[in-house]
């Protein structure tokens, strides 16, 4: 008696192998285009805070002892213009001021609350040579 031994995969199996294949390479392409989209908001939050860090700086620079209020206004940086709105207030100590800034991307809508950042910092009145 001759026995004939079946060779390769029979449809069945092929068929259940390319399934498994399809979900795990779709689980990729997911997991790929969620990490980027992660990346594009870490990115932007870390300019946000460049950006917020420089409008204190200048703040502290441009004047000695800021007066109180609001302002607003546009800086370019890493190739995008990003909004701001920076608001002086005083504090406990007449000496220190509170600079406040918050920092949005320049497509926001005008009067958004949805900033990516928010920094604060202090200046003094007092004389920087003491």
């Amino acid at each position: 008696m001759i026995r004939r031994h079946a060779r390769g995969f029979s449809l069945l199996e092929v068929m259940i192998a390319l399934a498994v294949l399809a979900i795990a390479l779709a689980a990729t392409v997911r997991a790929v285009g969620e990490q980027s989209r992660v990346q594009a908001v870490v990115r932007d939050a870390a300019i946000a805070r460049w950006v917020a860090s420089n409008v204190i700086a200048e703040t502290r620079l441009s004047e000695r002892f800021p007066a109180t209020g609001e302002r607003e206004g546009q800086t370019r940086m890493a190739g995008r213009v990003w909004r701001w709105r920076r608001v002086v207030s005083d504090t406990p100590d007449g000496d220190m001021r509170r600079i406040d800034v918050a920092v949005y991307a320049a497509d926001a809508p005008a009067g958004s609350e949805d900033s990516l950042v928010r920094l604060s910092g202090f200046a003094s009145g007092r004389d920087r040579r003491e």
